[in-house]
């Protein structure tokens, strides 16, 4: 990573940054401007889904080709080219509008195939004509997504994430002709929602005669019936309009008016009726223009875009028309000044993290601390941009339907898992989000609340499972299908009974939130808690009673692991109904509603799976040692529901080991958080910050894919879901949730600060409490907390003028005021520097290797002071390398002895060498072993028992010492693990000193 003060053209052009301070990315060709917020890639990669970039505004959104604002088809790499279940289509360019779903009887992949049976079918999200084709022909030759790569250079596109605005230049040779400039600028309008905007500027080399296409692709209207398109010559405007498959009373229109800098250009617009831009689908439409240009004279060309359904406006013809008409009159100027303002509104700079270092005004120099800067943008950037905000829904006659609509796994832009609504919003998502952008998260709110009836007529539908007991429901309850489109009702994709009962509770987790966060009353009593208080209806009505045991259980039920369908008394699931069925009768007191005793006794008897000689909850009741985790589950308990206690740290120790490495990426978001909370010592909570998001983030727009590989026949055969803004949203968790402690109650601000070490400051994003702005920024030893003005117009009034209740961890029976405008400073707990291994000096010191290693398991997992953690280099057959910087202190200092800790692969052979240089141009070796021990040998018959973690461990006494140098280098050969070609595993390297002791910030000590 390095960083850069460039001048670019690109920036002057279109950003007006004439000096930038530019960060190099891990990616070739990737660079990020801080100051800008912009990504920018001179790497052309066509006809991939990774490198495509996904726009929107909340109400619709588009998927775009790498070369420009065109639609785009995947091209097969290694036989695939497929997008995943339940749909399993072509990899394309998407474009749709918020809550565009169709009705089908039934989809290519599903859950419960028996349930289509009761005739409710399936509601996948339906496309709507791919609208940003702006393209050139020339001679014969077109400039669209599959232009031969050959006639582009100079290429470079940028995303600019303080406006909103995507940006590609670069020059165009077709063949036999001389060069064209090109420059696509394309907005979509923050504030406007039923406008977008694309701008082409064309600049050649030489006089060229050309026809500029706008094109309105059909192809990407997938799952719709085409009601119609049209050409108006005197407004130079083309439309096509669509309907959902099974929906007829719903209808989808898009306009598109074409201007041009010079009005004699239009003189010659015509309707285009053939051409490969008009796909196979009769939703298609163009009209075109001829141009002749000027050698060295710049040309503008812009459409401006209108878009509007049935769902959320009456009459959506109209409103796409004057929306596109009304662009046009306004200008490219006008729009993009309008559209950067509410950028800067919703999305300002005190509302991201920032790991800047107040003393230099730039990011350390560590290339992974660059990278989480970066994701701290990028993360909440493509999560908001499916919101709309509140400015957004004024300026469209307080249009309310625009505020019902929740986020799903892929956005507004892709149609991955069929666009259904899972737990991915309420739980991953929304967290992040509702305590800076409390806005953005009400809509993933007001969705649920928009099916509320639905649920409850759902409770009618027991019949169909195992709890067709007559008489065991009521009418007080509601319950949620796991996938949710048009309807709410329960699918063969989305069942309600015997599946994922947790839903219900993961909704009404994101309700609490939302209450605590904005300390919003009259909207949470009025609109959220009937949903609350119906879902603790119904789990009382779900549980069974053991009579024997005097217990309450879950029969039948899948937690989020969902390796393991269809069991007994799960663990999370369970707890979440016990925590709900609690705090519903808070609620209730809170909002001067009568206590439900039956929920409490239910509640004091639900008996929640463990084992006791591992010390673990387990994720189900027959569960055995065999078990593989497909995603975070058990550990949930200590982060979604803040429940700590003897089990926490086993359980995460436990399940880290059992964690699949094709499970989808927003685990490590989670074992992060955890990690900070409970680990006593070490720096795993770093690892997992990193594992969470690194091995997920594609090139070049930092959005992430679901998984760690994205070939299906390495990972699993997934076909990942892309963009997986599930996993962005579990890292965007981390920062708040993690480093900073935060627990959202509703009774105090709740926090317990610790910064790993390899992070030095952490600026964190403004967040609400009770609706409240507090300010929050960390150093390696404290963190201030800052009241700031302009509460939430619904906040809490009790703290308008009173000071706000800081608790610090666990302990919240003692509270230290924080009063309007005032400010007051925490301690943080510094457990990085308390090490696990006593005398340990390597524990959390920078660790780096030059040999691949598998995905996530990282060089610094060595030294992290975590055996939940592993470092394993890819190949066996060579000699792989850890090189850890001990740093200054640790120079001179005599060493006894080394612990490793190899999970379960230890190596064949061994060394540790000391060394004054980072490159070991001049070494010393203090230990080597051709024999490694297995201390823990796999023992099939063993191979069902539940056992605490024990790992494979080598201890080495050196009985003369060696005197550490500045840096160590334990290197490895061979793997004594399976599969074999995989390198051995090091969960734990310790470097031990004579006498032992503790580290802190500025070195060692020995004492304890």
């Amino acid at each position: 990573m390095k960083l850069l003060i460039l001048n670019i053209s690109l920036f002057l052009t279109i950003f007006g940054n004439a000096t930038a301070t530019i960060y190099e990315t891990r990616f070739p060709g990737v660079t990020y401007d801080d100051d800008a917020w912009t990504l920018t890639t001179t790497n052309l990669d066509q006809g991939h889904y990774q490198s495509r970039i996904s726009l929107a505004n909340g109400y619709f959104g588009i998927n775009l080709a790498a070369v420009g604002p065109f639609m785009d088809f995947d091209v097969q790499v290694d036989g695939d080219n497929v997008n995943g279940w339940p749909l399993f289509g072509r990899r394309q360019s998407f474009a749709t509008i918020a809550g565009f779903y169709g009705h089908e009887t039934i989809l290519n992949g599903t859950n419960f195939a028996w349930l289509y049976q009761y005739g409710e079918g399936e509601s996948a999200i339906s496309g709507v004509p791919h609208w940003a084709g702006l393209l050139i022909e020339l001679g014969g030759q077109l400039l669209n997504a599959s232009v031969d790569s050959s006639q582009i250079s100079n290429f470079s596109s940028t995303l600019d994430m303080r406006r909103g605005l995507m940006a590609w230049t670069y020059d165009w040779t077709p063949s036999g002709s001389s060069s064209i400039h090109v420059l696509y600028e394309m907005l979509v309008h923050k504030l406007y929602v039923n406008q977008a905007a694309v701008r082409l500027t064309v600049t050649p080399a030489e006089d060229s005669n050309v026809t500029i296409i706008d094109v309105l692709d059909g192809d990407c209207a997938v799952r719709t019936n085409s009601t119609g398109t049209g050409f108006d010559q005197s407004s130079a405007a083309i439309w096509s309009a669509v309907s959902p498959y099974g929906v007829a009373n719903v209808t989808a229109y898009i306009y598109s008016t074409l201007t041009a800098e010079d009005d004699r250009c239009l003189d010659t617009l015509a309707q285009v009726t053939s051409g490969p831009f008009l796909g196979s689908n009769e939703s298609s439409i163009a009209q075109g223009v001829n141009a002749k240009l000027t050698a060295g004279q710049s040309t503008t060309f812009t459409k401006f875009v209108g878009a509007a359904s049935t769902d959320a406006f009456p009459d959506p013809s109209n409103i796409a028309k004057m929306g596109s008409k009304a662009a046009a009159q306004a200008g490219w100027d006008s729009l993009l000044k309008s559209h950067a303002e509410e950028w800067a509104y919703v999305m300002p700079t005190d509302s991201v993290d920032s790991f800047v270092l107040p003393s230099t005004g730039k990011v350390p120099e560590d290339p992974d601390v660059v990278e989480l800067h970066i994701n701290a943008v990028t993360n909440p950037f493509h999560l908001i941009q499916n919101t709309v905000g509140e400015n957004a829904i004024a300026a469209a006659n307080n249009n309310s339907d625009l505020d019902t609509h929740s986020i799903s796994v892929g956005g507004l832009a892709s149609d991955s898992y069929a666009g259904f609504i899972f737990w991915d919003a309420d739980v991953w998502m929304a967290p992040g989000l509702v305590v800076s952008h409390p806005q953005a998260a009400k809509q993933i709110a007001g969705y649920r609340a928009k099916h509320l009836d639905q649920a409850k007529d759902n409770i009618n539908t027991a019949y169909q499972s195992s709890k067709n007991q007559t008489g065991r429901f009521s009418e007080g309850g509601a319950v949620y299908p796991w996938t949710d489109g048009r309807y709410g009702t329960c699918t063969g994709t989305g069942p309600c009974f015997d599946y994922e009962y947790h839903i219900n509770g993961d909704i009404g987790l994101q309700l609490f939130n939302y209450y605590a966060a904005t300390g919003d009353t009259e909207t949470f009593k009025d609109q959220y808690f009937p949903i609350y208080d119906a879902v603790a209806w119904f789990y009382a009505e779900l549980l069974t009673f053991n009579s024997s045991t005097e217990t309450y259980g879950l029969m039948n039920a899948t937690d989020p692991d969902e390796y393991a369908n269809f069991a007994d008394n799960v663990g999370y699931t369970l707890a979440l109904i016990q925590s709900h069925l609690q705090t519903a009768n808070v609620l209730r007191d809170r909002l001067g509603l009568p206590q439900n005793a039956t929920w409490a006794d239910t509640a004091s008897k639900i008996k929640i799976p463990t084992n006791e000689e591992a010390k673990i909850v387990l994720e189900y009741a027959a569960m055995n040692g065999s078990i593989q985790v497909k995603q975070a589950d058990v550990v949930l308990i200590d982060d979604f529901l803040g429940v700590t206690n003897e089990y926490s740290l086993p359980n995460l120790d436990y399940y880290a080991g059992k964690q699949s490495a094709n499970g989808p990426g927003m685990t490590y978001g989670v074992f992060s958080i955890v990690a900070n909370e409970i680990s006593p010592s070490g720096c795993s909570a770093y690892t997992y910050d990193l594992e969470g998001s690194q091995p997920y983030t594609r090139a070049p727009w930092f959005q992430y894919s679901e998984q760690l590989l994205d070939d299906f026949g390495a990972n699993g055969g997934t076909h990942p879901a892309y963009p997986f803004l599930t996993g962005q949203g579990g890292a965007n968790r981390v920062s708040v949730y993690g480093y900073l402690g935060l627990r959202l109650s509703l009774d105090s601000l709740n926090v317990s600060p610790n910064l790993p070490p390899q992070i030095s400051y952490l600026r964190y994003r403004t967040i609400y409490w009770q609706g409240h702005p507090v300010s929050a920024s960390s150093n390696t030893t404290h963190t201030t907390l800052t009241r700031l003005p302009s509460s939430l117009a619904n906040a809490n009034t009790t703290y308008l003028t009173n000071a706000i209740p800081v608790t610090i961890g666990a302990d919240t029976s003692v509270a230290v005021s924080l009063p309007p405008n005032g400010t007051i400073v925490v301690t943080n707990r510094l457990i990085g520097y308390n090490a696990t291994i006593d005398g340990n000096i390597a524990q959390c010191k920078p660790a780096n290797s030059s040999q691949a290693y598998l995905p996530g398991l990282f060089p610094l997992a060595a030294v992290d002071g975590a055996i939940s953690t592993k470092w394993q280099p890819v190949f066996s057959n060579i000699t792989s390398s850890v090189i850890v910087d001990l740093g200054a202190p640790g120079v001179g200092i005599n060493i006894t002895g080394f612990h490793v800790d190899w999970a379960q692969a230890p190596p064949m052979s061994w060394q540790v060498d000391f060394s004054t240089s980072a490159d070991f141009s001049a070494s010393s070796t203090a230990y080597n072993s051709t024999n490694v021990t297995i201390s823990t040998p796999y023992i099939a018959a063993n191979a069902d028992d539940i056992t605490a973690y024990v790992g494979n461990t080598t201890d080495v006494s050196l009985p003369s010492g060696v005197v550490a140098t500045r840096y160590v280098r334990l290197s490895i050969s061979g793997s004594q693990g399976a599969p074999s070609t995989a390198g051995a595993s090091v969960a734990e390297f310790a470097v031990l000193r004579d006498g032992g002791g503790r580290l802190v910030p500025n070195g060692v000590v020995t004492s304890l």
